[in-house]
């Protein structure tokens, strides 16, 4: 009996901890903007799991923002954290890369116990490490480099995928879309230096169902799914593993071979470049041959998962395009027109590309980001014009909550190609499909060739019709900050018949 009274003792002692850390930092950053609190115990939980559950996580950033200005602070627990679209302090935070860092609390390291993408990947490393990386990997993905990878792309696309497409489709069927798209931009990987990887069928079909139970690990980090689902899921990413080991052996194979040739090896073979920038990693840090292998794997995955986004960002063209019919049969129009025979033709469907940015001002694929700000000194710890008298602050930010911000852009919900006329350039702090800064997304070159590649071959041979079932219209999830989709993309799509004007 007495040993109960103690540890019921100690826990009311543990949560009066708990309710006093709260309030005295609610009452420290009380000159900050701030939601009401739910209660000094649980902070904001109870509202942002009211909202998530309502899969309106990203309207709750938005009616705060228009409530509370662009800087304002919310709990989770006792844990205070800044919400910011400041452009000074967006600003910070692409240039500052000493005081703002990639936040790594996030359980986005593992799935099940089994390795997804280390810490040392392209898109998740920090220091000098990532930053060598970087410098190598950006001479694959630099512009100038496009027009090469281009006229690598376009047989392929026109050729062995076209045929792909064209024996699925037959005279007429309904599809859905996003795995199909899947299927075509895995496949580009084959043309980049990944010819000993698996199928891009079942990278795809892999790539999609991991993405699909990484969700059900964060949602449920301290419970266990059933044995099943965990099983599949480790024995996919294990044969992926498996796979991108042995082609990063047999390119090494190629690359010494090309070398006693006194050859160069491609500008257009990323996995060339990948196992390059890790070898220069390794060797800076007089690291193992081993560990080479293992983060050029890290780097493979990430690759394949990034592909993704560029699937997930044309259904999403779609979906908005449903509702907007004429904008859909002008850009169709003008892929059926223009010629691709050369890089120039391809550059020249500016109202594709228009249609593409405005797609990525709507549904960006990184809808919100996450940094840690360490502050130089305790008397210096401020953020913006607010004092928040912590040493070590976590700052949560929204590219979807921007994109939509009408002080940045007029009627921002609505699908407006025209609104990128020649010549427009927004405020870089404003529109961030691809970030920006020294961590912006390197291959942004590269995912609008493809794109751009991709719509016009299938423009060109084939028409395409929505069918979403009008009781599960295909939506994004906004609980994460990678965008997701909810229900099918079904469309219609047959063999294209030329009309007037078409």
């Amino acid at each position: 009996m007495f040993l109960i009274s103690c540890l019921i003792i100690c826990y009311l002692i543990k949560l009066a901890r708990l309710y006093y850390r709260t309030y005295w930092s609610v009452q420290r950053l009380s000159a900050i903007p701030q939601p009401p609190i739910d209660s000094y115990m649980s902070g904001h939980a109870k509202t942002l799991n009211k909202w998530k559950k309502e899969n309106k996580m990203l309207e709750l950033w938005i009616k705060w923002h228009n409530t509370y200005g662009d800087t304002f602070v919310f709990y989770i627990s006792t844990r205070p954290i800044m919400w910011t679209a400041d452009p000074e302090i967006l600003k910070e935070i692409t240039t500052d890369l000493r005081h703002y860092q990639k936040f790594d609390g996030l359980p986005n390291r593992s799935l099940y116990g089994q390795r997804l993408v280390g810490t040392e990947s392209i898109l998740s490393g920090n220091g000098l490490s990532w930053a060598l990386k970087r410098k190598v990997m950006s001479q694959f993905f630099a512009k100038v480099n496009m027009e090469e990878l281009f006229y690598k792309c376009k047989p392929h696309m026109e050729g062995t995928e076209l045929s792909r497409w064209k024996t699925l489709i037959g005279s007429g069927k309904i599809i859905e879309l996003h795995d199909q798209l899947a299927i075509t931009f895995t496949s580009y990987l084959m043309v980049m230096g990944f010819h000993n990887f698996m199928g891009s069928e079942k990278i795809a079909k892999n790539v999609y169902k991991i993405l699909e139970a990484l969700p059900k690990q964060l949602n449920s980090w301290l419970s266990f799914l059933c044995t099943e689902a965990k099983d599949e899921t480790v024995k996919m990413i294990h044969e992926m593993r498996t796979e991108a080991k042995r082609a990063v052996m047999e390119s090494n194979k190629k690359k010494n071979l090309l070398k006693r040739r006194g050859e160069k090896p491609s500008t257009t073979n990323m996995l060339g470049f990948l196992i390059d920038a890790n070898n220069q990693t390794v060797s800076g840090q007089k690291r193992s041959l081993d560990d080479t292998t293992m983060y050029t794997i890290d780097d493979i995955m990430t690759v394949c998962l990034v592909m993704d986004n560029m699937v997930k960002q044309i259904s999403s063209l779609f979906m908005l395009l449903n509702d907007e019919p004429e904008c859909q049969k002008k850009m169709f129009k003008e892929l059926r027109e223009t010629s691709i025979d050369t890089f120039e033709g391809l550059n020249s469907l500016k109202y594709t590309e228009q249609c593409i940015l405005e797609c990525l001002r709507l549904r960006p694929v990184l809808t919100r980001g996450t940094r840690t700000y360490n502050f130089k000194k305790q008397e210096e710890c401020k953020f913006g014009q607010y004092m928040v008298h912590e040493r070590s602050v976590r700052v949560v930010f929204s590219e979807y909550v921007l994109h939509h911000s009408p002080k940045y852009w007029e009627d921002p919900e609505k699908f407006d190609p025209e609104r990128w006329y020649p010549g427009f350039v927004p405020d870089p702090f404003s529109y961030m499909p691809f970030f920006v800064g020294s961590r912006g997304c390197i291959g942004k070159h590269m995912a609008m060739m493809l794109m751009k590649l991709t719509l016009s071959v299938l423009a060109k041979n084939f028409d395409m019709e929505q069918k979403f079932d009008p009781e599960k219209m295909p939506d994004f999830t906004q609980e994460f900050a990678v965008m997701r989709l909810i229900n099918n993309v079904d469309m219609w799509v047959q063999p294209h018949q030329p009309t007037e004007g078409c």
